[in-house]
């Protein structure tokens, strides 16, 4: 490692995070993320994903402080694996936009892990989930992260790891050379196909992100070498990943902002690129009313559609990703929550038929947030409808009354009376004994784990 590189320049930031000083309102969009993570985390607690996942982890009986969300404990790794993957079963968790990455569905499950087992204060505990969010956001900022998803290539388990790894890095107090080789054994772990969307494997890819940057920070901690120049320009891991040539890892400065402030929350349950589509639906559905729909244009950013451009959608996962369905659910009113991918919903032959009406236009000069709907009613009239910032992105965002209904929602069928000290818990993270609290008051009140 070059003592003038990029890497090197990362790897200082991450080593002298638990030292540094931070605004209080960067700390207070981490404790954000945190309630957000948790409470989709709680809502997934019988997704079969999860079950699944656990049961494989729970074969390696692995021993270890860190603990399941649900209840149990088990190695760091094996916690993380599963955490992660909890937290994606929804497709509900946060999205870090100009990187495409869900940043904090595998850091969370990596941070919370990792610091069970070196009893890291709550206060370092915020500091290094910061500084992983801000690793993997610039890793994958600048068309990095658009371009992995456009080649097939899932940002979040390709570049997420590295935001674990060098949380990780922090929690244990890795040096500077051992916290470069751990970014390089997280690099080569990369993975991750967006072929995988609409199965099972997608909610693994955040499970075994934070996995893998775990195992990249203890492997480094033992000595294992990488590649520890994978963040410098030219950065091998951009140019195995993106075979063209034509992308570089500029990451920009970290005195330059903080990337944090660029996340966004989910209000609806669905991938974050159909947001603009349900928006617009529901905003449209007073002027179309009960009039019968001839044909919809949905005009959408291209990589709306080779994400989200699943037609006649049959299963909850599929229904996720499908612009169509998601369009139907904002013209009949859905609130677009967990409920309205059910089989039951997804069979419904109103929005059946509103969701076979629908084309998808790609257009290159929208954001990635907006969308226009251009309805054509059998009666000869049209509707268009133009939305410009999907709500939850960073133009249009969700505050803290938002945030804590969705949570609230989440959380209380799993713990009950107890759902509001686990939120004034969440709220003031980062006092002593609020992670105990967190894992104390996060299992659910009956029934137990199966």
């Amino acid at each position: 490692m070059q003592p003038d590189s990029q890497t090197a320049a990362v790897c200082r930031h991450i080593v002298h995070a638990s030292g540094r000083s931070f605004p209080e309102d960067i700390l207070d969009e981490a404790r954000k993320c945190l309630m957000d993570w948790l409470g989709v985390c709680m809502g997934a607690y019988d997704a079969p994903e999860a079950r699944k996942v656990a049961a494989v982890a729970d074969r390696w009986n692995t021993r270890g402080n860190a603990r399941y969300l649900w209840g149990g404990s088990a190695a760091a790794p094996a916690a993380a694996l599963v955490n992660g993957t909890l937290s994606h079963c929804l497709d509900y968790d946060d999205t870090h936009i100009p990187s495409v990455i869900h940043v904090s569905a595998p850091l969370w499950a990596g941070v919370l892990a990792r610091a069970a087992e070196t009893g890291a204060s709550e206060e370092l505990v915020l500091k290094a989930f910061v500084t992983g969010f801000e690793v993997a956001a610039r890793v994958g900022d600048n068309g990095i992260g658009i371009r992995l998803n456009n080649g097939g290539w899932h940002s979040t388990p390709t570049l997420g790891p590295l935001g674990v790894a060098a949380a990780a890095a922090v929690l244990m107090g890795l040096d500077e050379q051992q916290t470069a080789h751990a970014l390089g054994l997280a690099a080569t772990q990369a993975s991750g196909l967006t072929a995988s969307f609409g199965t099972m494997a997608k909610p693994l890819h955040v499970g075994k992100a934070a996995m893998a940057g775990l195992l990249a920070a203890d492997l480094a901690a033992e000595g294992v070498e990488g590649a520890a120049g994978v963040l410098d320009r030219g950065s091998p891991l951009v140019r195995t990943l993106l075979q063209d040539g034509a992308a570089e890892l500029a990451m920009a400065p970290f005195e330059a902002g903080w990337e944090i402030r660029r996340n966004s929350f989910k209000p609806y349950a669905a991938c974050q690129l159909t947001h603009s589509v349900i928006d617009a639906g529901r905003a449209a559905a007073p002027a179309v009313g009960s009039r019968a729909i001839e044909s919809i244009r949905v005009v959408v950013h291209p990589l709306a559609i080779k994400i989200a451009g699943v037609r006649d959608a049959r299963t909850a996962t599929e229904g996720k990703f499908s612009l169509g369905y998601c369009t139907a659910l904002g013209l009949k009113g859905y609130p677009v929550t967990t409920q309205d991918f059910t089989a039951e919903r997804l069979a419904d032959p109103a929005l059946v038929d509103i969701a076979r009406r629908v084309e998808y236009v790609a257009d290159d000069g929208l954001t990635r947030t907006a969308a226009r709907l251009e309805i054509r009613l059998a009666d000869g009239s049209s509707v268009v409808q133009v939305v410009e910032h999907a709500f939850g992105s960073i133009g249009n965002p969700m505050g803290w009354a938002e945030l804590e209904a969705k949570f609230m929602a989440l959380a209380t069928p799993v713990a009950g009376a107890d759902a509001d000290a686990l939120l004034a818990c969440l709220r003031g993270f980062g006092k002593p004994g609020s992670m105990d609290q967190l894992f104390m008051l996060s299992r659910r009140r009956e029934g137990g784990r199966r």
